[in-house]
């Protein structure tokens, strides 16, 4: 029997995702690996009040060009609008790119974590295929501010 908010969860989570019985390991998170071979870990937060998903996206190779365009497009995309599915990550102690988000623990059932694994793998994938080709992805600038125009404050050139 789970007696505690993130066992439930993950009990919920289960036939949302149609995974087999989901549990927490003993470092009280849990590593779901995906159909796509993407694999996502699941924890609470030190608080207590979020949600974490993780994935690692991969090793980055060492040109430096290379880092660094890839590092200016995953700024870009932590500065798409909301929901942006995901904030990238640099972890230094393993040189690789990181997806994680944060969701509320209020109100969150394992129906609603389902329904942010999908995008947030998809992200994940996309991601971590350009960094096994060596390529890097390239984020839309769609959204403008406000409507009022390209530029910065809505200027036009």
């Amino acid at each position: 029997m789970v007696t505690d908010l993130f066992g439930t969860l993950l009990q919920e989570l289960g036939p949302a995702i149609e995974a087999s019985e989901l549990h927490p390991d003993r470092n009280n998170s849990c590593l779901i690996t995906l159909v796509s071979g993407i694999q996502i870990q699941l924890e609470l937060d030190k608080s207590g009040q979020f949600l974490v998903l993780g994935c690692d996206l991969g090793p980055i190779q060492e040109q430096v060009k290379y880092r660094e365009n890839l590092f200016r497009e995953a700024l870009k995309s932590n500065e798409q609008p909301h929901p942006n599915h995901g904030l990238l990550a640099y972890s230094k102690k393993t040189d690789h790119l990181v997806l994680f988000e944060k969701i509320n623990i209020r109100e969150l059932t394992g129906d609603k974590i389902a329904a942010e694994i999908t995008p947030f793998t998809e992200k994940a994938a996309v991601w971590s295929d350009a960094i096994k080709r060596g390529d890097v992805p390239m984020i839309s600038q769609g959204f403008t501010t406000g409507g009022r125009g390209p530029g910065m404050f809505g200027l036009r050139p």
